[in-house]
């Protein structure tokens, strides 16, 4: 036989028992043999590795279509299934927010049913989320209802009762609480309380008992079993089954026929279970004697005071038993109720592992977990999060590990942001990718969750299968077989069970392990039962059933520990291990306890004087030379993760800057895996040294590169590159433009109610320069050149209502300022108000009658906008921050307020007052209540609490007095006019009312009105709607009147350009943005031109959500065309396409913003087009949001050609 042909043999029978192991394998589950072949894999991944995202079923009505839709939707960019959440209320006891159907009713079913079979279809998975639904706050969510409220099964703790002080001969005579289950007497001598006691229980007929003491001291004690309301008992016989059947098994029996095709990715997500260091059942006690081999009785007082030095170890057994029932009852069920199944269960417990001691031992409680995970919110990674979930699924092989990821970070979140920290997060050992942000709704741009929704409303969603491409190689590739490290970090739960500092265990391994990562030394944590069953062979640690095999082995000041532990430490020392200590050395454990000679010998044999280090920078000293190292930058320090994939090493590194050599101890063929694209390319091989290979590294350091050798397979170097220098050419710095709308309003998500203009939103001016029209404005208004600096700016819908004046000190004599203010006609803002020597001036204050005061909508709710809009719209002291929403407090103290204002009318009408008082019935504040303490109708006092008023025809004036700073609403309204039968969503019940009478600031002098804007580049017409008579200009060219608010260019502008407004108000009480109470849409011809730049500092383009087509063109000579040649960006806000005389060269979602186009030029005219997409955060700049977000958008830098070769000839046009 051919000897070249026995290696390609080799490898065909590696791809063909990969490809039978992956078939036998659930979605998303990996493959652990050692043969197989993980290539074909991670070009072309299969099924169960793309995103899950959080989908937050929340804020409007269920609609199945919607659903749907959005499925499809999903399925086009790969995701691989979908979790269903339900948010929560701000409300006490944190009631989950849900609107119809509510949750486990018929209709709900029907609902989760069909779109459960949608993603069936589609090979997507639907699972749902007990975030809110579980917790035993005490608000009836859906476990209350299924569990919580049935007393049998509620948590039971275990509480001391009274106590007593004995001497011989004394008696006590108690009536027993009913949950009384023990009284024991135990001895006290010298002081102290002795284990072993007598037990006393037997109880008389009535329910009381009594003792007397005989020879020597006694203390008594009373042993409690309190049941918890509204809980649940994880340590009860059958209480995982109980969950099962009642919640997990519903979505079977109710979907018969789905397999976990239709039905995966289960979620416990803030996981409230049992009742901490008490948890109790009623075989607690007879569980414990069985298992640890004594009577708990007899040493139960050590779980409150210490008894001696059993008292440690009584802890340490107590804590183990728990967790073992706990395990074993609740979470063992649950786990292989999944793992039968073949599904995802995963996990973002409260703690997210930095709390070892959350349910008693994180890490025996989250094994149980196919996906054990966390959060990382706000769009940054976190080692210690990431390598405690990592090592627990590691540990146990469980098949992936969970990364909720960058909740919160807010709308302008780009993939560029997310990228490298979700390349750090995998670089911890995360390996399945979910974007918490998933709405069903953002319901008018006004409910949200801890946003931003990362998924199909962002405009950069034409070009997220890009970003979900990328991780989903590197999801099915890093979940491959097993993570290699030679550092294992002891994770410190037993000091918390013992009760001694587990703190600071805690921070010192904490520390510890961010100082090795630092350094670029691989490691993972390790639990005492790991550590238990390891192994040592070859001078390693090695781990049974897992693949870890560790060289060093350190417990981070660690007072307590298993014995079971430090007999393996000691093992391990013995046989050449290294085993540190730093700060305390274990002093108590399992065994005895403290003072416990036994222990103090194994610590002197596990723990060598030069491995006793004070601080983790010497341990990482001592690591660092104590062996040759997995991955090691020269020159300088690289992280890595290193997985043994099949026949395979799989390598993730960053931190290495192009052209670094980085050692890794293995040899063979090494490539470079392109996960962009599932590509691979032979890397440079410096040299072979006696334990490894130098590798040249060409990434950036904020890249990921993927480094994959091929053991006993010989490696060939690639061509050598490094004498080329690339010629750049910059290409123009103004592009034609034409602006692509994504903002898809079909189902109201970001205006309501939804109309045929509001269908799409594309561009459009929502904020004007404004001024009142006088004689020079009349004629200049209009022209580009006028200087309109110092105009106010407004906010379509929002116009000047009141003036205030305000506020004005308690010495100040009232009864003179009040007397002038009540007879005022008018205001003049410019005109001082004086009061003896103090002056004040009027400022104009501006609501919306439907929404409020701008960027206020009063009370909202956890992480975001909650579809509110309180009636009260008038704020007035000084803001402050108050749990979800902004409260208003005194600026100076006793300080007063005026408001003054004017009703015109054509004819006299009685009318009736509406005021705040009280607290708010909607409890939208808890800012003080604004109730006038008096009210002025044309300078007349009103008698309060009477709300009738009689006004004149012609003007009205209206001053209001409010004594202290706070939140309230002040209204006037046509007596006798029926209100509407149905409040608009998003607005004020003022909103619509015909009986509301508007304010008017201008007692009846209305004047034109000029509004300006800088438009979008080549903008051919614009279409408003608007209260009153309006003239249009653009480019100081009067626009033609088309009706029904459209007004078209004579002559298109090509670049941006001033358009100016003159509106005539309709009637008394507009005024300002209120004239226009819809944004101004505006059409554009699709061959403007605009510089480079960030387009959100372009006038209205500054609320622009979307993409935009950038054009240019060059002329190349022949020899140019046939170059290696690609295009630099620069920098991108947002994503970006690259055409190349009409073909997608590539798709650029994050730095390095290059795209080779080698082969798409060619010699004569070439037409170059960038798609530029980006965030939402554009449209919410004028959303009263707190996730508002940077709006940097477009085209950042200049752009340039990059080539092997450019001529003199080289020409360009845009």
């Amino acid at each position: 036989m051919n000897k070249n042909i026995i290696p390609v043999l080799i490898i065909l029978l590696h791809i063909l028992f990969a490809c039978r192991d992956q078939k036998q394998l659930p979605p998303g589950y990996p493959g652990r043999s050692s043969d197989i072949d993980v290539l074909p894999g991670f070009k072309d991944p299969p099924p169960g590795y793309g995103e899950v995202p959080f989908w937050w079923w929340t804020g409007d009505t269920l609609n199945t279509e919607r659903l749907a839709e959005q499925v499809r939707e999903l399925h086009t960019k790969g995701i691989s299934g979908v979790q269903v959440n339900y948010s929560h209320y701000d409300t006490p006891g944190w009631l989950t927010e849900q609107d119809d159907p509510p949750i486990f009713s018929e209709k709900w079913w029907e609902v989760y049913s069909t779109i459960s079979e949608l993603c069936a279809e589609r090979d997507m998975g639907i699972g749902l989320s007990t975030y809110t639904l579980d917790w035993p706050r005490g608000a009836p969510n859906l476990f209350y209802h299924l569990f919580y409220r049935k007393p049998e099964l509620n948590a039971i703790q275990l509480e001391k009762g009274d106590t007593w002080h004995l001497k011989e001969g004394e008696k006590i005579s108690a009536e027993l609480p009913g949950d009384v289950f023990a009284i024991r007497a135990y001895p006290y001598e010298n002081g102290k309380l002795k284990q072993g006691g007598t037990d006393i229980t037997i109880q008389k007929d009535d329910g009381s008992i009594e003792w007397q003491a005989p020879e020597g001291e006694w203390e008594v004690w009373m042993f409690r079993a309190v049941r918890q309301e509204g809980s649940l008992n994880p340590l009860m016989e059958g209480s995982g089954e109980i969950v099962i059947d009642g919640f997990f098994q519903q979505f079977e029996d109710r979907n018969p026929g789905k397999t976990s095709q239709g039905l995966n990715y289960f979620f416990n997500d803030e996981l409230h279970i049992g009742v901490g260091k008490y948890a109790w059942n009623p075989d607690f006690a007879e569980e414990f004697s069985r298992r640890k081999g004594y009577d708990l009785m007899e040493v139960l007082p050590a779980m409150w005071n210490d008894i001696g030095p059993i008292t440690p170890k009584v802890r340490i057994d107590y804590a183990d038993v728990r967790m073992s029932l706990m395990e074993e009852r609740y979470f063992r069920p649950i786990y292989n109720w999944h793992k039968k199944r073949g599904m995802i269960f995963g996990c973002d417990s409260g703690g997210r592992g930095l709390h070892p001691g959350e349910f008693g031992d994180y890490f025996r409680a989250t094994r149980w977990y196919t996906a054990p995970g966390h959060d990382t919110p706000g769009g940054k990674a976190d080692l210690i999060k990431g390598k405690v979930s990592s090592s627990i699924a590691n540990l146990y092989q469980r098949p992936r590990v969970w990364l909720e990821g960058y909740h919160s970070l807010g709308w302008g979140a780009t993939p560029a942001q997310l990228m490298y920290a979700t390349r750090e997060n995998y670089l911890y050992g995360c390996t399945l990718l979910n974007l918490h942000g998933l709405y069903y709704t953002t319901y008018g741009s006004f409910w949200e969750w801890a946003p931003p929704c990362y998924h199909f409303r962002m405009p950069y969603w034409k070009h997220m299968d890009v970003f979900l491409g990328y991780f989903e190689r590197l999801s099915y590739l890093l979940s491959q077989g097993h993570t290699v490290a030679d550092v294992a970090v002891v994770y410190p739960v037993t000091p918390y069970e013992a009760e001694m500092d587990g703190n600071r265990a805690k921070e010192s391994a904490f520390a510890l392990g961010r100082s090795l990562m630092a350094a670029g030394i691989n490691f993972e944590f390790i639990d005492h039962e790991s550590l238990a069953r390891a192994v040592v062979e070859d001078g390693k640690l090695k781990v049974k059933n897992a693949g870890p095999a560790y060289q060093a082995l350190v417990f981070p000041d660690m007072d307590a520990v298993r014995w079971a532990s430090l007999e393996k430490a000691a093992d391990f020392t013995r046989q050449g291990g290294k085993v540190y200590s730093v700060g305390v050395l274990p002093s108590a454990s399992d065994r005895a306890g403290r003072d416990d000679a036994e222990l103090s010998a194994m610590v002197d044999v596990a723990f060598k004087p030069e491995c006793r280090m004070g601080s983790a920078d010497k341990v990482v000293g001592a690591i660092n030379d104590a062996f040759v190292h997995d991955v090691r930058g020269i020159g300088q320090t690289v992280r890595a993760l290193h997985r043994k994939a099949g026949f395979r090493d799989v390598y993730m590194v960053m931190d290495a800057e192009p052209g670094t050599v980085v050692e890794f101890r293995t040899k063979g063929a090494v490539e470079l895996w392109d996960p962009w694209a599932g590509d691979t390319s032979p890397l440079r091989v410096v040299k072979e040294t006696q334990s490894g290979t130098q590798v040249e590294l060409p990434l950036e350091a904020y890249e990921a590169s993927i480094v994959v050798f091929t053991p006993g397979k010989k490696h060939v170097n690639p061509p050598d590159k490094s004498g080329e220098q690339a010629k750049e050419i910059a290409l123009p710095d103004e592009w034609q433009v034409a602006f692509i709308p994504t903002m898809d309003n079909s189902w109201g998500d970001f205006r309501m109610p939804v109309t045929e203009a509001n269908k799409i939103i594309g561009v459009e001016a929502r904020r004007f320069a404004w001024s009142l029209e006088n004689d020079a404005l009349r004629e200049t208004a209009m022209l580009p050149e006028t200087d309109d600096n110092r105009w106010e700016r407004k906010l379509h819908g929002f116009g000047t209502q009141f003036y205030v004046l305000g506020p004005v000190p308690e010495d100040v004599d009232f009864q003179q300022i009040e007397a002038g203010l009540a007879d005022m006609q008018e205001v003049n803002s410019k005109e001082p108000v004086r009061a003896g020597k103090r002056t004040f001036y009027w400022e104009p204050y501006d609501f919306s009658w439907r929404w409020g005061k701008e960027g206020d909508q009063g009370h909202q709710g956890y992480h975001g906008l909650k579809r509110t809009v309180t009636d009260d719209f008038i704020c007035l002291g000084k803001p402050e921050g108050a749990l979800n929403e902004t409260r208003y407090v005194e600026e100076i103290e006793g300080g007063r307020y005026y408001l003054w204002s004017s009703v015109t009318l054509e004819e006299p009408l009685e009318a009736e007052m509406f005021f705040s008082t009280g607290l708010p019935v909607d409890k939208s504040h808890t800012s003080p209540v604004l109730t006038p303490a008096k009210i002025y109708v044309n300078g007349k006092e009103q008698p309060l609490p009477e709300s009738d008023i009689e006004l004149r025809a012609g003007v009205n004036p209206v001053l209001v007095r409010y004594d202290h700073a706070g939140r309230g609403h002040f209204v006037l309204r046509r007596k006798a006019v029926l209100q509407p039968g149905e409040q608009q969503r998003l607005s004020m019940r003022w909103w619509n009312d015909p009986g509301v009478i508007p304010f008017d600031v201008t007692a009846g002098g209305q004047s034109a009105e000029w509004f300006r804007f800088i438009t979008a580049p080549g903008t051919a017409a614009i279409s408003l709607q608007s209260h009153g008579e309006v003239e249009a200009w653009i480019d100081g060219k009067p626009m033609t009147d088309k009706g029904n608010g459209r007004f078209t260019a004579s002559v298109i502008p090509e670049r941006s350009a001033v358009v100016a407004l003159r509106i005539r108000p309709g009637k008394a009480g507009l005024t300002g943005g209120a004239l226009i109470p819809d944004p101004v849409k505006v059409e554009t011809s699709g061959s403007g031109k605009m510089t480079l730049g960030d387009w959100s500092e372009k006038g209205i383009l500054n609320n622009y959500s979307g993409g935009v087509l950038y054009r240019t063109t060059l002329t190349l000579s022949e020899g140019d065309a046939e170059s290696a040649a690609f295009i630099d960006l620069g920098s991108v806000g947002g994503t970006a396409e690259i055409i190349v005389n009409g073909k997608t060269a590539g798709i650029r979602v994050a730095p390095p913003w290059k795209q080779e186009v080698t082969g798409l030029l060619k010699a004569g005219e070439n037409t170059i087009d960038i798609i530029v997409y980006n965030t939402l955060s554009n449209h919410y700049q004028t959303i009263p949001s707190l996730y508002r977000g940077e709006p940097v958008s477009g085209l950042l830098e200049p752009v340039k050609l990059m080539s092997s070769y450019i001529s003199a000839n080289t020409t360009l046009s845009h």
